[in-house]
């Protein structure tokens, strides 16, 4: 592991003599598993970053009584994405400041929120990438006495360690880890936190770079006509990142990709077709950047099957005839001009 950019899995890249000493201090056992979490962080075939599985295999890690990951607005003062895995409940994903109802409690956690003895520091400080306990601020009797403690942790948790991602004015990102009761994190897990950090990194930057390019690709599809080339773009595992609507029925029609995955075997083809119900879906991928990207192209076959005679009304039609007006032009009966849309119909 680098502390300061991600290593390929199975190398441990050791910077300093600081962590060539502190990694003394971890086990064999601990090692394997913090390069088991890489490489499934690196296999991570889904487009939320961090998703609550992810943050039950940080759990293994460091039991704790809850994982979490949280993004605020400290400007806006305003949730962005809460993240929570609680082994013996349910998980938890809240885009945005969930329940209105709960909007006086909100503004009350962010008038307490400096008394918190690491969320202060950090507030103060911006040093958010640093792994810190409570206790390394405050005896756990100093953290019941303050007042964020009183009014939202009492009898929910004692201990709290965690780590941030590289932070804006408008963006703070961190994983808290939460136990209540028993023992209180040890330097072992602030050091397992920390070399995990660079990697944890790299997967929100992946994330945000793949957010970007869905952007571009949805202002690109909105300024296209109807008969435009639809664009999918995927994970390096097949997982759907972005999708139009029109896109995703097309995907639904012809894959049933309700899932939100593109199977492998298809995609390593790099061009495919489809056909269903007298249409053929042209499929071409592309590879970019460690994702796929899907250009779909739907043409109705039907037509094929017209007569020449049926295809001159149509074309008649599609320039906004009236069946008289074509069957003056075509010197034919109206009634012979009704029965041939009919069928085209």
């Amino acid at each position: 592991f680098s502390t300061n950019h991600p290593a390929p899995v199975g190398v441990v890249a050791i910077r300093n003599s600081a962590y060539s000493r502190a990694m003394r201090t971890l086990s064999e056992r601990d090692a394997s598993a913090l390069l088991r979490f890489v490489s499934d962080l690196h296999d991570l075939g889904e487009a939320s970053p961090f998703p609550p599985r992810l943050l039950a295999s940080l759990h293994e890690l460091v039991p704790s009584s809850e994982v979490g990951y949280s993004e605020l607005d400290p400007v806006a003062q305003a949730s962005v994405l809460q993240v929570w895995h609680n082994p013996e409940g349910e998980d938890v994903v809240v885009a945005g400041n969930g329940d209105p109802s709960d909007e006086e409690e909100s503004r009350l956690w962010w008038r307490l929120r400096p008394t918190h003895p690491v969320c202060g520091y950090r507030q103060a400080t911006r040093d958010w990438t640093t792994p810190y306990k409570t206790s390394d601020f405050a005896t756990l009797r100093e953290f019941r006495r303050t007042p964020i403690y009183d009014a939202f942790y009492r009898g929910l948790l004692d201990h709290w360690l965690d780590v941030g991602l590289p932070a804006t004015a408008t963006r703070t990102r961190v994983f808290i880890l939460t136990r209540h009761g028993g023992r209180d994190f040890d330097e072992r897990d602030k050091l397992v936190l920390d070399l995990l950090r660079p990697h944890l990194s790299a997967r929100a930057e992946a994330v945000a770079a793949a957010e970007r390019a869905a952007a571009a690709l949805a202002d690109l599809e909105r300024g296209a006509d109807d008969g435009a080339t639809r664009v999918v773009l995927l994970s390096a595992q097949g997982v759907i990142e972005f999708v139009s609507p029109s896109a995703r029925e097309l995907l639904a029609r012809y894959l049933g990709a309700e899932s939100g995955r593109v199977p492998h075997e298809l995609l390593a083809r790099g061009e495919f077709l489809l056909e269903r119900d007298g249409r053929r879906l042209q499929a071409r991928v592309a590879r970019t950047g460690g994702r796929h990207v899907l250009l779909l192209d739907e043409r109705d076959m039907r037509i094929e099957g017209l007569t020449a005679r049926e295809r001159q009304i149509l074309e008649h039609v599609a320039c906004g005839k009236a069946n008289d007006e074509i069957a003056f032009t075509l010197g034919i009966a109206r009634a012979t001009v009704a029965k041939h849309l009919e069928r085209v119909y």
